[in-house]
């Protein structure tokens, strides 16, 4: 007893060395599963998860299982066993079972089995899923059953402390007001953007706008007003760009918007629908006249994309000034700054 226990605290230690080291949850599941491997010798071994959009059954990582049958499995919750493990949270150890039994068919995966345990993985106190442990030959004691219980706890303090850090990452980096990238996190993103545009010898195109009198919608209609504002033309944006694409807010009332593979003239026509949709959209549900003015630049040369961003900066800010200067609603193409 005292080698057992001793040969589980290994493993349990080897584990969370293992999982401490991945940077996504996949990779802390994979290095679970891995581990489990010397500890508990099974034929089979699968995170089931609780699909939000369906309902049904999908397998999240396995052991032993083919990516083709992993893909494909789709499964209702339903039968004898698997709903009191995921509804009341029971760890279900099956021993001797045999194709005439009912819940055969409900536990077996891909592999024939004599043997599974199936272990609820909490979230908030709810079951997400269930890891499936199964033999082909023998049975699993109590005290294994226990120890895929406690393995299945862990599986959902991984997937709640993953899910926090996606959340952290993405408060770090989004705008609370617009949910447009902070600059900060545009700038993370378009030097990458450039790089690319570099390697494969691609346009790269830039819009920079802001709100026409942004102060004075404020001032007559109220912060709060003001924010809903800003994610208003953050979404009309996004509706004229392409996912790839990247929104970021530049300053209070401005917002830069950078496209990839993209020429001058589409440039400018994605800058126009922005303003069309910013005009017939914003306005009448602001109850105030809403507009926006803009710039576009294409670099189309690798000497272009050269430019230090900088001197790029300065030149949208005054090709805004020159645009504001001709009053509201205007937007116009400019070219990038000499080197």
């Amino acid at each position: 007893m005292a080698a057992n226990a001793q040969a589980a605290a290994g493993w349990l230690i080897r584990t969370c060395q293992a999982v401490s080291e991945a940077l996504t949850v996949e990779q802390a599941l994979h290095e679970v599963v891995e581990q489990l491997k010397d500890f508990i010798p099974h034929r089979s071994l699968a995170v089931i998860m609780v699909d939000q959009n369906t309902d049904d059954l999908a397998i999240k990582t396995s052991r032993q299982i083919s990516y083709s049958f992993a893909k494909q499995f789709h499964r209702p919750i339903d039968g004898l066993v698997i709903p009191n493990v995921l509804l009341k949270h029971e760890t279900a150890v099956l021993n001797d079972l045999r194709p005439e039994m009912p819940e055969y068919d409900e536990i077996k995966l891909e592999s024939d089995l004599t043997a599974a345990v199936l272990a609820p993985i909490m979230h908030s106190q709810r079951a997400i899923g269930y890891l499936h442990c199964a033999r082909e030959e023998g049975g699993f004691s109590a005290e294994e059953g226990a120890w895929l219980q406690l393995l299945g706890l862990l599986i959902g303090q991984l997937i709640e402390k993953y899910e926090l850090m996606v959340l952290s990452r993405h408060l770090s980096r989004v705008d609370d007001a617009s949910q447009a990238l902070k600059y900060h996190a545009f700038l993370e993103e378009y030097r990458m953007e450039l790089a690319r545009a570099k390697s494969y010898q691609q346009r790269l195109s830039l819009i920079f706008l802001d709100v026409d009198d942004y102060t004075g919608f404020v001032q007559t209609c109220g912060i709060e007003a003001g924010h809903a504002l800003l994610e208003e033309i953050h979404r009309l944006i996004k509706g004229s760009i392409r996912e790839i694409d990247l929104v970021g807010r530049f300053s209070a009332d401005e917002f830069i918007v950078c496209m990839g593979g993209i020429g001058r003239e589409k440039a400018a026509a994605v800058l126009e629908d922005i303003r069309t949709r910013v005009r017939g959209h914003v306005a009448p549900n602001s109850g105030c006249q809403v507009t926006i003015s803009g710039v576009a630049m294409t670099m189309r040369t690798p000497e272009d994309l050269e430019i230090p961003l900088e001197k790029i900066l300065a030149a949208l800010g005054s090709g805004l000034i020159t645009v504001r200067a001709q009053g509201r609603d205007q937007v116009m193409s400019i070219d990038p700054p000499a080197q």
